[in-house]
């Protein structure tokens, strides 16, 4: 990279003077400072993308100086060059800040090796520097992923009806972020999104919390009081984790969501409530109906717009711009130095399953925040979990629960035959070989694959 500047801090000139040379030829700009002294001057006349420094300066800490790079130069990256002796000092210049230390004598491969890491490194931050001040933002949802632009410019469509929509994914996929832009899209954007967890609420206790309650309907309803639906008139009603809304409770509220009326507990007055649903579950609706745990006309009516949010793993590209976006929140709440992930991290990150989805990787980037502030971080860094999954746990976590047997048996064969097709270039004979099948089955089985 010819745009790299890299400042040289060694007062031995056998080793200073052939690394300026080794450097530029190279194709990097080099500047050569023999002292402490020096490099702070350095410092006072241009800007540098890169120190090597020896920490044995004969006028200055090393440790101090590269402190005072640094803290002058945020952007600056830090490689130390220490002999055997002074093993301990690079430890804790490394928990200062430096990328990476070298030990002497190194060879050029060893140096321009870290060199190539550094400017990875370079390269990965500033994308994600850039991902963080907005590209790729969509509202209040981030993404470079075509599959999630695809649902949210459907999500833009719909927000312009009143249509239901039921937002369908595993858990942690980002489905009450969906049902806010819904809602801020919409007509009613400026009233009320009334956001209800169905499975938080007692089964006892649901009727008077989404009706109301009237005056006189139970001991000590000393006055009348609205529920949800009334207080989402005008607005919308977000009902999250639709399937646990009590079985003997939904066909009042399929009166409710048809007509737009209710009858609080213990009342007989109507009340009119103009209410634009959004659901969202993470259970197979259709599934629960088909064993009557779930209303089949509630599942029809509110299954009007499906949008189903794929899992995180199924979109790693957005894996960096998270990271950024949720450093940002991070540093907004806590002001600290940001720690910075280096390539190999972020491939650990993205090699990950995320069973959690964007709600685990939002508490990985606050966990690195709060215990690593500024410093690189590796793959040492990332919980043994994250660096060295499980890897039946990993595909088992895929899966989500509420699919008979021979659904989710099925789902399994065909995202193991599109894995094995893809791990062979889409070659189809080797694809039919390692799996078993005949060509002809196996093309017959990627048609109904694509079909469905």
């Amino acid at each position: 990279m010819t745009r790299f500047k890299i400042l040289i801090v060694d007062d031995e000139p056998l080793l200073g003077m052939p690394l300026k040379r080794s450097l530029e030829s190279a194709g990097y700009q080099a500047r050569l400072a023999q002292s402490g002294a020096d490099a702070l001057q350095a410092l006072t006349e241009e800007s540098f993308d890169l120190l090597l420094e020896d920490l044995c300066l004969p006028d200055a800490d090393g440790l101090d100086i590269m402190g005072e790079v640094l803290n002058k130069i945020p952007h600056c990256r830090a490689l130390v060059m220490t002999g055997n002796g002074t093993i301990e000092k690079a430890v804790k210049a490394m928990k200062m800040g430096a990328f990476d230390f070298l030990t002497k004598p190194f060879t050029m491969e060893a140096l321009f090796q870290k060199l190539h890491s550094v400017t990875e490194f370079r390269a990965v931050e500033e994308e994600i520097d850039s991902l963080g001040r907005g590209d790729g933002m969509c509202g209040a949802c981030i993404t470079r992923s075509p599959v999630m632009k695809d649902i949210l410019q459907t999500a833009a469509v719909v927000a312009a009806t009143d249509a239901t929509v039921l937002l369908l994914g595993e858990s942690g996929t980002g489905k009450d972020l969906l049902a806010e832009i819904i809602h801020a899209k919409s007509r009613r954007g400026k009233n009320p999104c009334i956001k209800v967890n169905c499975a938080a609420i007692p089964e006892t206790l649901f009727e008077s919390e989404l009706f109301g309650v009237e005056r006189g309907a139970y001991t000590g309803a000393d006055r009348s009081r609205g529920g949800y639906l009334e207080a989402s008139d005008k607005g919308t009603l977000y009902l999250d984790e639709i399937a646990e809304l009590p079985l003997s409770l939904q066909g009042k509220f399929l009166r409710a969501l048809g007509e737009k009326t209710i009858y609080k507990v213990g009342g007989s007055r109507e009340y009119d409530v103009d209410f634009r649903l959004v659901a969202a579950t993470n259970k197979d609706l259709k599934s629960l109906a088909g064993t009557h745990e779930f209303r089949e006309d509630l599942f029809f009516r509110i299954n009007v717009v499906p949008i189903t949010i794929p899992p995180l793993r199924e979109r790693r590209e957005d894996i960096p711009l998270l990271i950024a976006y949720f450093q940002r929140r991070f540093q907004e709440k806590h002001p600290c130095p940001k720690p910075h992930f280096s390539p190999e991290a972020l491939e650990t990150l993205c090699n990950y399953g995320f069973p959690g989805n964007v709600r685990e990787l939002q508490n990985i980037v606050e966990h690195i925040s709060i215990l690593h502030p500024g410093e690189i971080i590796k793959p040492r860094h990332l919980s043994v979990s994250l660096q060295n999954p499980d890897p039946v746990a990993t595909l088992f976590e895929s899966f989500a629960v509420g699919k008979p047997l021979k659904e989710a048996v099925a789902d399994f064969e065909n995202k193991y035959i599109e894995k094995v097709l893809h791990s062979v270039g889409g070659h189809k004979s080797r694809s039919a070989s390692i799996l078993g099948l005949s060509r002809k089955v196996l093309w017959e089985r990627l048609k109904r694959i694509r079909e469905a």
